[in-house]
């Protein structure tokens, strides 16, 4: 009888320990200590600037300048011969001038157009692969990427960040 009760047994505890550590995780994610912090900028006045958050993209201010998250990652193919030969997935920010604001996130489905048709090109001339291998043509693509949101932003756009970056060979 003990033998069939207890996997039943071992899972429920399980399950009890990964939902309860689970709700912790969460719990500290989702700003926990953001209230201590907010309660001790309280407590040394109020007429102290605050960081501003961003409307679901996440902007941090660091001075005069902020960094613009897209909402999504840039995947994009490389293809040789009408075959595709890999994936390039990238996670790229552009830092801003803070006195933008909010108003290049307005600017965010052009700008995605933009670096997407610019990645695709760049594609097309194979340097996406090529890029892990030499630091110059990274250097090139960012600075084609600034180019390309400077034509979207403005001078707004001061840096193009590349935070993140996948190739999956097929």
């Amino acid at each position: 009888m003990l033998q069939k009760l207890l996997p039943v047994i071992v899972i429920v505890i399980a399950g009890v320990v990964g939902g309860g550590g689970g709700f912790f995780a969460k719990s500290m994610m989702s700003g926990g200590g953001d209230k201590e912090a907010a309660h001790e900028d309280d407590a040394e006045g109020h007429g102290k600037e605050k960081k501003k958050k961003g409307g679901g993209h996440g902007e941090e201010d660091t001075g005069s300048t902020s960094y613009m998250k897209f909402s999504r990652q840039f995947v994009v193919p490389v293809v040789r011969r009408g075959k595709p030969k890999s994936m390039v997935i990238l996670d790229i920010n552009i830092e801003v001038d803070n006195s933008q604001g909010e108003s290049v996130y307005s600017l965010e489905p052009r700008l995605r157009d933009a670096i997407l048709t610019r990645l695709l090109a760049l594609a097309g001339e194979d340097m996406l692969p090529q890029m892990l291998e030499d630091v110059d043509k990274m250097e090139m693509m960012k600075a084609a990427l600034l180019e390309t949101s400077r034509e979207i932003m403005g001078d707004a756009a001061l840096n193009v960040l590349i935070l993140d970056l996948g190739i999956q060979n097929y």
